[in-house]
C-alpha cells in the first residue's frame, strides 16, 4: 500500500501517519484532507487512486455512506476508521459497509502497524481496544 489518504480534522494526525507508514513502507506517500466532503469533491485528487484511506473524521458519526463514496471515488481502496468513539454497529456491519479496519485513536503504534500489515494482506482488522469492548458488549454479564 503505497498511496495513503488521511482524512482528519487535525493535520498533526497526517504527519504522524506519514512517519509511521514510511517506517513500514519507505515508498509510501501520504496525502491529507480535513474532511470526507473535501476529499470527495477536491480537484486536487482528480484521477488519484489510493491504496488506503484512513478516516478519522466521519460525517454525522455514521461511516457507511462516506466509506462507499470514498471507495467508489478512489478505485476501491482499503478503508480504516480511526476513531476514539466505540460503536458496536461498525464492527457488526464492517464487511457490509466496506470498512476494512476499525482502530482506536489511543492504541499503541504497534496496533496501527498490525492494521497496516493485515490490510496489506487483504484481511480485516479490529484493534484490541475495540475487540475487547465488542466482546464485553456481546458476551458480558446479562447477555
Amino acid at each position: 500500500m503505497d498511496r495513503v489518504l488521511v482524512i482528519d480534522e487535525l493535520p498533526l494526525i497526517s504527519i504522524a501517519f506519514q512517519e509511521l507508514f514510511r517506517s513500514i513502507n519507505p515508498s509510501a506517500s501520504v496525502a491529507y484532507c480535513e474532511n470526507v466532503f473535501r476529499a470527495l469533491s477536491a480537484k486536487d485528487y482528480a484521477g488519484d487512486a489510493f491504496d488506503l484511506i484512513v478516516v478519522g473524521s466521519v460525517p454525522d458519526g455514521r461511516p457507511e455512506k462516506a466509506v462507499r463514496e470514498l471507495k467508489d471515488r478512489f478505485s476501491q481502496p482499503s478503508v480504516m476508521l480511526y476513531s476514539g468513539v466505540y460503536d458496536p454497529a461498525i464492527i457488526e456491519k464492517m464487511e457490509e459497509d466496506g470498512v476494512d479496519a476499525y482502530v482506536h485513536r489511543y492504541e499503541p503504534i504497534e496496533e496501527i502497524r498490525e492494521a497496516y500489515r493485515r490490510l496489506s494482506a487483504g484481511t480485516h482488522f479490529i484493534s484490541g481496544i475495540f475487540r475487547t469492548l465488542y466482546d464485553d458488549y456481546r458476551f458480558g454479564p446479562g447477555k
